[in-house]
């Protein structure tokens, strides 16, 4: 139409066949409005109603062309024009982008903003269909910020309002791609570009931790989950398009964990928190709670990972730096309670033996994931301070009364 831009390619020849001029040969498209003056008359004319890719024989006239002047030494005076012409491209400085083949998925629940980062393949072509570029080659999503200017005008706004696994077909005229400079050999002046993109994830800085509850056992109580607490888990790790990363079922056992003890991924230990045994969640894990942007062996960057996770069994923990706590009041005189055979020391069979029966009568409770054996071993260490093999009501400390005297000392 009038006042479009063309990006056409041509040979001019005369009458009898003498060329005059290519676009061919300069290997660069002819780019004009139309209509506007820009070209001879009988070309404004002859480019009016083509379509993106279609060829035209075009024979002007002497006085829709150069008349009795001619044009230099290559166009004589009245001479007739013929033009073969392909258009390449075409846009109208007033267009915007435009949302073609769009593929949203019926489960979409959120659409993307300015501000949230995404994660996306596409394959990037021209009007005519000749492809510039694309993330498939590279097997590697383009990651960006959405609205924020990490990417040309056209796609920041062709990328708001997808879903997670929407397909679509984003138009971006010139003016808001590379304008009239182009990129570098690969975006010509003036082009009009097509990007086919699908998204496979997005996310916002200021995301949480995503739990769907999809089965609570009946009894479920107060007893759940917490910090410091020896979980046993089974899970399926996958990306938000449903490609599987990890399983625990590839393993001959349950996956397990100490929660609060940096042996799990943040977002995973805050979602394995709060769980009944045999209650089953699905947590989504953002990746500044994941793997963040440098993602992991089997993770690709900035991905968000979605946990579904099942706790068979946990064991209710003890704080940081504790091997032993008392769920009742400890002796009033602990030494005296300690030294059954009252020879004022205790031996590590007495005091396994003291430890083993608090843990058997429910009075206490020792680190889960070790032995108590193990346990008795180190707490006896800690305690026999001149290492005689014995401890006396000298060396016998609680931890509390430990940790009280290294705060005053650190005062000091």
């Amino acid at each position: 139409m009038r006042t479009d831009f063309v990006r056409y390619h041509f040979n001019g020849t005369l009458l009898d066949g003498t060329a005059f001029d290519s676009s061919y040969t300069r290997k660069l498209t002819q780019d004009s409005l139309v209509g506007e003056g820009w070209l001879i008359k009988g070309m404004d004319e002859g480019l009016l109603g083509m379509c993106v890719g279609e060829i035209r024989h075009i024979v002007i006239p002497p006085f829709k062309a150069y008349g009795e002047k001619g044009s230099g030494t290559e166009v004589p005076s009245q001479a007739t024009l013929v033009f073969d012409v392909l258009l390449v491209d075409i846009h109208n400085p007033k267009d915007n982008v435009t949302i073609e083949n769009q593929a949203v998925p019926e489960s979409c629940t959120r659409r993307t903003v300015v501000g949230d980062y995404i994660r996306y393949h596409y394959n990037g072509t021209f009007l005519n269909g000749l492809t510039f570029d694309t993330s498939y080659q590279r097997n590697s999503t383009y990651n960006t910020y959405i609205g924020m200017g990490y990417v040309i005008i056209g796609m920041d706004q062709g990328l708001l309002g997808v879903c997670i696994g929407e397909r679509r077909r984003v138009i971006i005229p010139p003016h808001l791609a590379y304008g009239d400079q182009g990129a570098g050999n690969v975006i010509p002046a003036s082009a009009v570009l097509v990007f086919d993109i699908h998204v496979i994830d997005f996310h916002n800085p200021n995301d949480t931790v995503g739990v769907q509850v999809t089965h609570k056992p009946e009894g479920c109580n107060e007893t759940t989950t917490a910090a410091d607490d020896l979980v046993h888990y089974h899970y399926n790790c996958s990306l938000m398009d449903g490609t599987l990363l990890f399983s625990s079922n590839d393993y001959d056992n349950p996956q397990m964990a100490v929660l609060g003890a940096d042996k799990v991924i943040d977002g995973l230990d805050e979602g394995l928190r709060g769980m009944c045994a045999g209650e089953r969640r699905v947590v989504t894990v953002p990746p500044h709670l994941g793997h963040g942007e440098k993602g992991a062996t089997g993770v690709p960057g900035s991905a968000v990972l979605v946990f579904e996770i099942e706790v068979l069994r946990f064991e209710k923990g003890v704080p940081p730096g504790y091997l032993f706590v008392w769920l009742e009041d400890s002796p009033a005189d602990l030494f005296e309670a300690l030294d059954i055979n009252k020879n004022e020391e205790v031996p590590q069979e007495e005091f396994g033996e003291f430890i083993k029966l608090q843990v058997a009568e429910g009075k206490g409770r020792i680190k889960p994931g070790m032995t108590i054996d193990l346990v008795v071993e180190d707490m006896f260490r800690n305690q026999d301070r001149n290492k005689d093999g014995v401890i006396t009501a000298s060396e016998l400390k609680l931890k509390v009364e430990e940790d009280r005297e290294r705060e005053g000392h650190d005062e000091l």
